[in-house]
C-alpha cells in the first residue's frame, strides 16, 4: 500500500487515492505532543503522582515536629503562667530565683558539684 502525497506523481499504485495532505496531520501531532507532555510531567513532575509518596512523608515528618514543637511551647506558656499575673506561684520563684541568682537562704549549706566536662 502506498501513500500517495500531494506532490507526488500518479503511479499506477496511487490510482484513485485522494494525496494526503501534511497539514490536516500537523494538529493533531501538536495535540498528541502537548497530552504527553502533560501525562508525562503529571507521573514524573515535582508535584507528580510518583513524587506524592514522598511529599506525603515529609509532611508527616513536619507534623510530627510541629507536636513536639508544640508541647514545648504549651510547656513554656504553663511556665509563664506560674509567674505572672497579680500572684506569681511563690515555689515556682523560689526555685527560679535560687537556679538563676545563686541565691540560697541563710540556714542552708550549699555544696557545689564540678561539672564533668
Amino acid at each position: 500500500m502506498m501513500i500517495r502525497f500531494s506532490t507526488s506523481p500518479v503511479t499506477p499504485h496511487t490510482v484513485g487515492r485522494k494525496p494526503l495532505r501534511l497539514r490536516f496531520l500537523v494538529m493533531p501531532f501538536c495535540m498528541a505532543l502537548l497530552g504527553s507532555y502533560l501525562t508525562y510531567h503529571a507521573l514524573q513532575g515535582d508535584r507528580g503522582y510518583f513524587a506524592w509518596g514522598e511529599l506525603s512523608k515529609q509532611r508527616a515528618e513536619k507534623e510530627t515536629e510541629l507536636q513536639a514543637i508544640q508541647s514545648a511551647n504549651a510547656e513554656l506558656l504553663a511556665r509563664i503562667d506560674l509567674l505572672s499575673g497579680p500572684t506569681p506561684d511563690p515555689d515556682y520563684l523560689d526555685e527560679r530565683v535560687r537556679d538563676v541568682l545563686g541565691f540560697s537562704a541563710v540556714d542552708e549549706t550549699v555544696i557545689l558539684i564540678p561539672k564533668a566536662d
